[in-house]
């Protein structure tokens, strides 16, 4: 009794320092600001859910997905709060899904945007990469931030064994190459 007493003790204290890096919340508590400052940069887009979050999930972005490790250590201080202090919307703007986040006070950090298929721009900078016969993942998104010029698309692509991940600017450069 005393065993099983204290194991309890010991999962409710295990719990206590778990934090939950994204969490759902209601519209009306998004600050005013935030829901501004979106609503200005993406006007007539349907939202689909907010979240509060911590940026620090955003960066080393916890998630199922193959983002985990994508970042690499960064030279500039990120912080991390122990809770979260930003906002996450996941939105559908022009028939594309989307999700961007903002700080407390309506600052706009980064929007991703699940894309169907990359520009021809793209699609013709590929060909003409070392990348040429790879193929390309069904998921593909454009990443824009504030001090980016232009865009940036993201991709896996594939060749027998090998996969990297690749990031390639409106340009057609590959500015980023990651090799899992």
């Amino acid at each position: 009794m005393i065993f099983s007493g204290l194991i309890m003790l010991a999962v409710s204290f295990y719990g206590q320092g778990n934090k939950s890096y994204r969490q759902l919340i209601e519209t009306n508590n998004v600050p005013k600001e935030v829901r501004n400052n979106f609503n200005l940069r993406y006007p007539k887009s349907f939202v689909k859910m907010w979240y509060i979050t911590n940026i620090t999930y955003w960066y080393e972005d916890y998630g199922p997905s193959y983002y985990n490790g994508w970042y690499q250590p960064r030279t500039v201080v990120v912080y991390k709060f122990n809770e979260p202090s930003n906002y996450e919307v996941e939105f559908l703007y022009n028939d594309e899904n989307s999700r961007a986040i903002f700080n407390r006070y309506g600052h706009w950090y980064e929007t991703r945007t699940h894309i169907v298929r990359l520009p021809e721009a793209i699609l013709s900078a590929l060909k003409k990469s070392s990348f040429a016969s790879w193929k390309i993942s069904d998921y593909k998104e454009r990443i824009e931030a504030p001090g980016m010029i232009g865009s940036v698309y993201r991709m896996q692509v594939s060749k027998n064994q090998l996969s990297s991940i690749i990031r390639i600017n409106d340009d057609g450069d590959i500015v980023q190459i990651k090799t899992e």
